[in-house]
């Protein structure tokens, strides 16, 4: 291949960078009830970032969560007692603050579908309107 042939191969990076971002999202989510890809990263009309933002809420829109961390006492005698205090109020809070946060991660499912549709509404509206 000479100069000449390598100038004339165009390139399209966002189209690599869907695949690239399709690919991932494939591996470290969930698919939708259906079984297909939770969002959809493909399209001509939309900006980029768009689809970079819809990625990135794809791959977190479940993250939501609170881990239990209970410090040491250092009290002699009593400590063991008020780490197991602690441990049981923070099992507790725990247990109704990830209640929240899964009400929270569905929230999340479903405003990702909803803009998730109204990008591929988008995309075929525009498409219509090139054929037309």
């Amino acid at each position: 291949m000479n100069m000449q042939d390598t100038a004339e191969i165009e390139v399209d990076i966002e189209d690599i960078m869907q695949e690239i971002r399709q690919k991932i999202l494939a591996a470290h989510t969930q698919l939708s009830p259906n079984g297909e890809p939770l969002v959809n990263l493909e399209g001509k009309h939309l900006p980029p970032l768009f689809y970079e933002h819809l990625y990135q809420a794809g791959l977190s829109y479940n993250e939501v969560g609170v881990k239990m961390f209970v410090s040491k006492s250092n009290i002699p005698l009593v400590g063991s007692f008020v780490e197991k205090i602690r441990g049981k109020i923070h099992e507790l809070v725990l247990y109704y603050v990830n209640q929240i946060a899964e009400q929270q991660i569905e929230v999340n499912y479903h405003l990702l579908q909803a803009v998730n549709i109204l990008g591929q509404e988008f995309e075929a509206h525009q498409e219509s309107e090139i054929e037309k």
